[in-house]
């Protein structure tokens, strides 16, 4: 009888086990039974993520959701010849393979990519499907932590536009700096860590000074000086984007206010990110931002940077077209590079085309770039757009700009980022020598 106890509690406690490690819809193993393994050595963690998988499933019947699960974990199994698919209720799936050199790893997933371009057939139903993938290859660190590397990876794959991601040690070493970023940027603000460089934009015509650029910095008592890039993607991360963007506008707008108040009119040109240009209350907290310090909106160039991560393209469009009608002015950032290109000219209500530095810097030594600016400002101007050429670092390229009828002009040349102190002077000693006045 005893022994017979056992034996039932044991094949119970198998039970719930396995009940607990599969996803509950498809039968699948879930990412817990993965997390749980010992993982081999020389392996690499895949998980995969199907883009609108909650649209999929909310258009299926409920009777029909693991059969869909299925059928993607059964393409990717073909795919990638692994034995286990693993399967979570959001639409990730993952698995383990041997790890291959990197470049023959990054060719596979595109190759298991090209599996998703035949729509999917779920009983009556037909789905395109657009997948994603988060790598890890980190040897040496515990299954869980794998797992959630690929997992987050996946995710920001998904959300950048991008076919893979892959979790790298050095990514892993800062994950505590990411996490903790929130905390880090708020005592940045106050403590003065972070603050704005401005960049001199010139009119070419009449070779004077007409507006700046407002960059963000950040200079860490602990680690230096952080390149912008790299901390703005973090802040985007971690959902941080928002608050420097409204901080950006506000000192950008002081100083707007310090130079205009001489008499010249000075545009003041801020960026603003691809994640906030479909946020709901944007239009809203720039308007009232505007409003509170007192300023003429038409003063404030917003630069629309890259896109390709917006969620609601329409919720983007309907927000800049108000931007514009409150009296901002818009300028379509780095063109020709990324989704900056006709596509904007044509949905954008924009004022401004703002030329890439990478068409810029050869237009010296390359025809076919110096065409192709040339073609683009012209079409800019046809369309009533100024045109900013930026990256300008000889004077040369100034003069060719010059007879192409560029309106503005920004780069290391005319003027590097200074902070506005030193930049206010330098401009009040220039305007004093050019009208006899301060």
């Amino acid at each position: 009888m005893v022994s017979v106890t056992v034996f039932a509690a044991i094949r119970l406690w198998q039970k719930r086990i396995r009940r607990v490690q599969h996803t509950s819809s498809s039968g699948l193993p879930n990412m817990l039974a993965l997390s749980n393994s010992v993982l081999p050595v020389g392996c690499d963690v895949v998980v995969a993520t199907i883009a609108r998988y909650e649209e999929i499933l909310a258009t299926l019947p409920q009777d029909l959701h693991g059969e869909c699960a299925r059928q993607i974990a059964r393409r990717i199994a073909v795919g990638c010849g692994a034995g286990e698919i693993y399967h979570s209720d959001g639409g990730h799936f993952a698995w383990v393979e041997e790890a291959r050199p990197l470049d023959m790893q990054l060719s596979h997933l595109e190759g298991l990519r090209a599996l998703f371009a035949a729509p999917l057939q779920v009983g009556p139903h037909t789905f395109d499907t657009n997948i994603h993938f988060g790598l890890d290859r980190n040897e040496g660190v515990e299954t869980a932590t794998r797992v959630n590397s690929a997992l987050a990876s996946a995710n920001e794959a998904l959300s950048s536009g991008r076919v893979i991601e892959l979790f790298e040690a050095q990514r892993l070493a800062e994950a505590p700096w990411e996490l903790s970023l929130h905390a880090r940027i708020d005592e940045g603000l106050r403590n003065g860590d972070i603050w704005l460089a401005f960049q001199s934009q010139w009119d070419i015509a009449s070779n004077r000074i007409c507006g700046a650029e407002a960059l963000i910095r950040w200079n860490h008592p602990t680690r230096g000086p952080i390149a912008p890039n790299a901390f703005i993607l973090q802040a985007e991360r971690a959902g941080r984007i928002d608050a420097l963007t409204y901080w950006v506008l506000d000192q950008a707008i002081v100083a707007a206010l310090a130079i205009n108040a001489r008499g010249e009119r000075f545009q003041m040109s801020v960026n603003l990110s691809g994640q906030m240009v479909d946020k709901p209350d944007l239009v809203k907290n720039f308007a009232d931002i505007a409003l509170r310090r007192g300023i003429d909106p038409g003063l404030i160039t917003i630069e629309v940077t890259e896109t390709s991560s917006v969620g609601n393209r329409p919720a983007a469009v309907h927000n800049l077209t108000r931007l514009r009608q409150i009296g901002f002015r818009l300028s379509i950032d780095d063109f020709g590079t990324g989704e900056a290109s006709l596509t904007y000219l044509a949905d954008l209500p924009s004022d401004e085309l703002k030329l890439d530095r990478r068409f810029v810097s050869r237009i010296t030594d390359s025809h076919r770039e110096r065409a192709i600016v040339a073609s683009t400002i012209g079409l800019a101007h046809a369309l009533g757009q100024t045109v900013v050429a930026e990256g300008i670092e000889d004077a040369a390229t100034l003069a060719l700009l010059r007879d192409m009828g560029c309106d503005h002009a920004q780069g290391f040349y005319l003027g590097r980022p200074q902070p506005f102190a030193v930049f206010e002077r330098e401009y009040e000693a220039r305007y004093h020598r050019e009208f006899g006045r301060v």
